[in-house]
């Protein structure tokens, strides 16, 4: 059972096919991009990239922290989690998206945990843990830890429910706590109601993902955190002209590292970076203008360039509840989680 685990999931990196007949969309050649400053669109601010090494000597990478040139021991500044992909220990896969966010002001933790065969559920969230907590310790004169928010990437998404009950549990998040969680894997935390109700949520799913299925992200993630009140599920479609906006599992990398969707293009900017940046705008300030663009009010996503440059890129599709597409085919769905569970309790 460890070996068909270990093969299927890593289909998570391994299998980013292009489905669209058209060239990916890359950079700000094809499509614009949100403007300096704007949500999503560089900040002003420098970005250091500080190394820790990683307290669990299984875990395959060091710790990354992404720190803002405005921090400091009389400016700390909010925090945001970010647990990555199952095998995209690498930072690099999502260097553009974490270096973006901490342009605005914010320090982004990035933890790799284990791909081995050997290591079980418990222990890669005792390492994206460890990985949080041996940050804010080595940092915290600089973090305000009761400004925070987490967020994830497919294995990391369904990790990020039990990140933010840890979080909470800790008394990080007393000042503001978010969740982002990005076409999640199965959900393995316990005890979901004690994050708090009054934490922001969005929960974004691709429509094209043939990794893991939106049911996962419906019953493992939305139904598990009712408690909730401000929860947005959000939808992203491809789009194409002359080259395709794909919606598929890849869609918050933004380094290619051999893979074919792995690019940083428009739908990173406006989809995910965009509403990241807003989400943390909205919990931290209250910004109404800010709660706008996190939660699709302004669902804008940008315009082509080039002869198609009048012509918008259709819009992102936020929803109350969960709109999933049962038309696909994924290769984990969530009637076979049971097949995964590594000994944990299953459904």
């Amino acid at each position: 059972m460890k070996a068909l685990f270990f093969i299927s999931l890593t289909i998570l990196l391994l299998s980013y096919i292009t489905p669209a007949q058209l060239d990916q969309c890359d950079g700000p050649k094809t499509t614009t991009l949100p403007f300096a400053g704007d949500y999503g669109g560089a900040g002003s601010l420098g970005v250091t990239r500080q190394i820790i090494v990683n307290p669990d000597p299984d875990a395959p990478a060091p710790v990354s922290v992404f720190i803002p040139s405005n921090a400091s021991l009389t400016n700390k500044v909010p925090v945001i989690f970010f647990s990555h992909a199952y095998g995209a220990f690498d930072f690099r896969l999502y260097e553009d998206l974490l270096r973006q966010l901490a342009s605005r002001g914010y320090a982004v933790v990035y933890s790799p945990y284990s791909t081995s065969i050997t290591v079980d559920h418990p222990k890669r969230y005792n390492q994206l843990w460890g990985g949080f907590t041996i940050a804010v310790q080595q940092f915290g004169g600089v973090l305000d830890t009761t400004r925070v928010g987490f967020a994830g990437h497919s294995f990391g998404a369904g990790a990020t429910p039990e990140m933010a009950r840890r979080g909470a549990n800790a008394g990080w998040g007393a000042n503001g706590l978010f969740l982002f969680v990005m076409a999640p894997w199965y959900n393995w935390g316990s005890n979901m109601e004690q994050v708090p109700a009054t934490a922001k949520m969005i929960v974004q799913v691709y429509w094209d993902d043939a990794v893991n299925q939106h049911l996962i992200a419906q019953n493992d993630v939305w139904n598990r955190l009712p408690q909730i009140i401000e929860r947005k599920w959000q939808v992203i479609r491809a789009a194409q002209t002359y080259c395709a906006l794909n919606a598929g599992h890849s869609v918050p990398t933004t380094g290619s590292l051999g893979s074919s969707d792995g690019v940083f293009n428009g739908y990173d900017a406006w989809g995910v970076g965009r509403r990241i940046d807003a989400l943390a705008a909205y919990t931290f300030t209250g910004s109404q203008a800010a709660k706008n663009v996190a939660f699709g009010v302004d669902a804008k996503m940008g315009r082509w360039r080039g002869q198609f440059a009048v012509r918008p890129i259709p819009p992102l599709e936020t929803y109350d509840a969960p709109l999933v597409n049962m038309q696909t085919v994924p290769t984990f769905l969530w009637s076979e989680r049971c097949n995964f569970a590594q000994g944990l309790p299953c459904p």
